[in-house]
């Protein structure tokens, strides 16, 4: 897989904006009952559907997690985030989750599409390729 695409309804994701989506939800629902009714899709598909419901319940998570992540990283630009980190990091385990900046880039278009899923009652996807 080279990279996850998150759209919903009118929102399109950034580029690969999706890699680190299994990190970041591990990281922000851990011990919700949320993340094995998401992570499980993961099982048997190269696709992930978060309803609107499920939106709702993720976002406030996602926030919380966004604000720890800025605090550690100790700035908001997921890209000096990642360059900083790359010199002692391999690029593609990076780009997966292991980057705070990769994460912080996968959080931030998550946060956006759940806005999405619950104005325009749509489903968020995270599609692999």
């Amino acid at each position: 897989m080279s990279g996850g695409s998150i759209t919903c309804g009118t929102f399109t994701g950034r580029d690969k904006s999706g890699a680190s989506f299994e990190a970041v939800i591990c990281a922000s629902l851990d011990g919700s009952k949320l993340i094995d009714d998401i992570t499980t899709q993961l099982e048997t598909q190269d696709y992930v559907l978060v309803t609107a419901d499920q939106a709702g319940e993720l976002l406030p998570l996602l926030q919380i997690y966004r604000a720890g992540l800025v605090a550690e990283i100790g700035h908001s630009d997921w890209w000096k985030a990642v360059q900083d980190e790359a010199p002692g990091m391999d690029p593609v385990s990076a780009k997966w989750g292991a980057s705070n900046g990769w994460r912080l880039y996968c959080t931030e278009d998550l946060i956006e599409a759940c806005n999405t899923a619950l104005s325009e009652a749509e489903p968020v996807c995270i599609a692999f390729d």
